[in-house]
């Protein structure tokens, strides 16, 4: 991904970091509910590193951090100043695996995505954050 052609640019998204008021509980609730296995890092702070290729250049290894932070100040109950979007292998049976944790799902919908037509699913987590489940069109 290249935001601009010329000049410096963005050529990617380097990670994704959630504050929450309770950030112990809400990386136990991640690592059990989603499986994210998120390792502490104290002092509040939980992540992991998921690692790809690069668009650019397949050879080069690239990776993303996904962290949660115990926020400075408290937070407000529900947030939905941003949302989460996870690629997932297979939607209805990560939904199945929601639905056993009790989690409250929306109705999987298909529509457009980069390749074709994807189907996708959005959530909340217990701080209150948007998330977003896609299955890419042509599979992950």
């Amino acid at each position: 991904m290249t935001i601009a052609s010329r000049g410096p640019h963005i050529d990617g998204i380097g990670g994704v970091f959630l504050y929450a008021n309770r950030s112990a509980r809400l990386a136990a609730w991640y690592r059990r509910v989603l499986g994210v296995p998120l390792k502490s890092l104290g002092d509040g702070i939980y992540y992991v590193e998921i690692y790809d290729r690069s668009g650019r250049d397949p050879r080069k290894r690239v990776h993303l951090v996904f962290a949660i932070f115990r926020a400075p100040r408290r937070l407000p109950a529900r947030r939905e100043q941003a949302m989460v979007n996870f690629r997932v292998d297979d939607l209805e049976g990560y939904v199945r695996r929601l639905k056993r944790h009790r989690v409250r799902v929306e109705p999987i919908a298909e529509g457009p995505d980069a390749e074709g037509i994807g189907k996708f699913t959005h959530l909340t987590d217990p701080e209150g954050n948007r998330l977003e489940l896609w299955e890419p069109s042509t599979g992950v």
